[in-house]
């Protein structure tokens, strides 16, 4: 019998879209619970090692998730065999899976919650598309998550309390490269900027501090990391939506961390700290 924890395998159609996004936000849940188990995904229609949709990276982003790393990969019968339970992205996938793996412990989302309910197929949507249906995926997922424990344990009882969020999140174990933190603000100031009342801007603005704590070490003569603390600072500071000329100071600011920050760039952005919030 084997010994790792209970796998919970998220179908949907492709494995580019939503089922990425239902795999992410459900692994959290299931952290925010002490729950260790495995959580994968797959898809019916064969689109193997293709990466998740840009629309789904950026929702993603949004949510503090990052979707860089994920591919695309076909459901096979080996996953099906392993998996404690399969979760269909919609009603339409779930009776695919019926069909194929009758034997199998089959739920879709809505069925999992309670609710008549399948979340479409964003495929080229735009992004504030994308975020809708990212919260109502996690919306079901709350819906339905003692029912999920329920099936996964055999047992109704009561679940264990939600531990309480972290004051921060906690570092990487290596620090990422300058770029990878620093495209990710980059995205999300321009997704605010695009989408001012569909971006949460409390959100954004926490997780592009939290990248900006991450910045690698930089070269001699290099002020990025100073750089970045004053970035950081106007964030903190700007607690409710900012204006579209703060939008743009805050872009160019980032932007400039994509090269070899100079003193004078570091004294410019300082001195304008004060007209940042004024």
């Amino acid at each position: 019998m084997s010994t790792e924890p209970p796998l919970i395998l998220i179908v949907g159609a492709a494995d580019t879209g939503r089922a990425p996004i239902t795999a992410a936000l459900l692994r959290r849940m299931l952290a925010s619970h002490n729950l260790h188990w495995r959580v994968a995904s797959a898809g019916v229609v064969g689109h193997d090692n293709e990466p998740a949709q840009p629309e789904a990276r950026d929702a993603m982003t949004i949510f503090g998730i990052e979707l860089g790393e994920h591919h695309a990969r076909s459901l096979t019968a080996e996953l099906v065999a392993e998996a404690r339970l399969l979760l269909a992205t919609d009603s339409g996938v779930a009776r695919v899976l019926r069909s194929r793996h009758p034997a199998a412990l089959t739920f879709s989302l809505g069925e999992l919650a309670g609710r008549q309910r399948d979340i479409p197929d964003p495929f080229r949507m735009q992004v504030g598309a994308w975020l809708n249906y990212t919260r109502e995926i996690e919306s079901l997922l709350q819906a339905g998550f003692e029912r999920l424990v329920a099936q996964i344990t055999g047992t109704s009882e009561p679940l264990p309390p939600d531990l309480p969020p972290p004051v921060s999140p906690s570092p990487p174990t290596a620090p990422l490269p300058r770029r990878e933190p620093v495209e990710r603000c980059l995205r999300l100031i321009d997704l605010f900027s695009e989408m001012p009342d569909v971006v949460d801007w409390d959100g954004a603005r926490r997780q592009m501090m939290t990248d900006l704590d991450q910045l690698p070490p930089t070269e001699p003569n290099d002020m990025a990391r100073p750089y970045a603390a004053i970035i950081h600072a106007m964030l903190a500071m700007t607690t409710q939506r900012p204006t579209s000329a703060q939008v743009a100071r805050l872009r160019s600011a980032l932007a400039t961390l994509n090269g070899t920050v100079s003193g004078s760039e570091l004294a410019d952005l300082s001195t304008s700290l004060a007209s940042y919030v004024a």
